[in-house]
């Protein structure tokens, strides 16, 4: 009927939905005539230019979900775009479970700084999740080869947060992240104004609070809203970043200006976002291991060691 045409092309001229959504948007509302299926759906975006034809998509991958918010959160920031003359790269931060978006900030840079003040006010307003991913350009710089620890992985350690990496090279361990690129491409940067870093700001929050995690179906869902499955975490953020604390009677190191630590007249590294921090030496009969908190930084064949070599 033309009634149902017409708010079909509606949907997708004002959110550049596909037949999918828009179906999971009009059946969770009663209505008092039959509602088309996707495909009746696609063939009016079709007919009417919205979409081209083709083929059925591929099925996708089996992808890994957490079973309750706030145990995974991923996080990254988007490529740049340029608003205002300007390059802007939005930071993104995304619940795993209920695929709630915490976060669209955009950033004029892509510190491990203004990564961690946007993560660490949203620990404030949300709790802490049990864990974080993120891809490897958040990890510590490898110094000869050597594993490292950066000084966001630190922060996060002394907030009691696990920082997690996908595998160099395999953007699949952040696919939802990537999804939701996908998305902001589509459905947000096409229409959002960049006339002024203060509109690109504004207009992405409106998104996110108004559309994404509220209004608009997830297929992931079931056609549910992220906000059906989301909830604060009960673990609320200290005042300040605590110290780590080590049992009594552990062999402490603190880290050096240059990220390494000193032992039995060996140089161990730990990684320059570990400077000034205490790290826990822990030898054993064939290696010797070497921790920031409870996170295993380093595990060393005791023959692999050399004096005065940075290991």
């Amino acid at each position: 009927a033309p009634p149902i045409e017409e708010a079909v092309l509606e949907l997708r001229d004002r959110f550049g939905w596909g037949p999918q959504k828009i179906h999971d948007h009009f059946s969770a509302a009663p209505r008092a005539q039959p509602l088309p299926c996707a495909r009746t759906l696609a063939r009016i975006l079709v007919r009417h230019n919205r979409i081209l034809q083709s083929a059925t998509p591929p099925s996708l991958p089996q992808a890994f979900e957490r079973s309750f918010p706030n145990q995974l959160w991923q996080f990254d920031f988007k490529g740049a775009l340029e608003v205002n003359r300007q390059r802007v790269n939005p930071f993104v931060v995304l619940d795993d479970h209920s695929r709630y978006l915490l976060a669209l900030k955009p950033c004029r840079d892509k510190t491990n700084r203004t990564a961690w003040d946007v993560l660490w006010e949203l620990f404030d307003r949300h709790g802490l999740p049990d864990a974080v991913l993120c891809d490897n350009a958040f990890s510590g710089q490898r110094l000869e080869g050597l594993p490292s620890i950066s000084w966001i992985e630190m922060c996060l350690i002394r907030a009691g947060v696990k920082p997690l990496h996908g595998r160099p090279y395999h953007p699949q361990t952040q696919g939802k992240v990537e999804r939701l690129n996908g998305t902001l491409e589509r459905e947000l940067f096409p229409r959002v104004r960049t006339d002024a870093f203060e509109h690109f700001e504004t207009d992405c929050d409106l998104w996110r609070c108004t559309i994404y995690n509220t209004f608009r179906p997830h297929e992931a869902l079931g056609g549910r809203t992220p906000l059906s499955r989301w909830m604060p975490s009960s673990k609320k953020r200290p005042a300040k970043l605590p110290e780590i604390s080590y049992p009594a009677g552990s062999l402490l190191r603190k880290v050096s200006t240059v990220g390494d630590v000193r032992w039995d007249g060996y140089r161990i590294l730990g990684g320059h976002g570990l400077i000034g921090q205490f790290v826990r030496i822990a030898p054993a009969a064939h290696d010797i291991e070497l921790f920031f908190g409870e996170k295993l930084i380093r595990k060393i064949p005791l023959d692999a060691l050399v004096r005065d070599k940075l290991l």
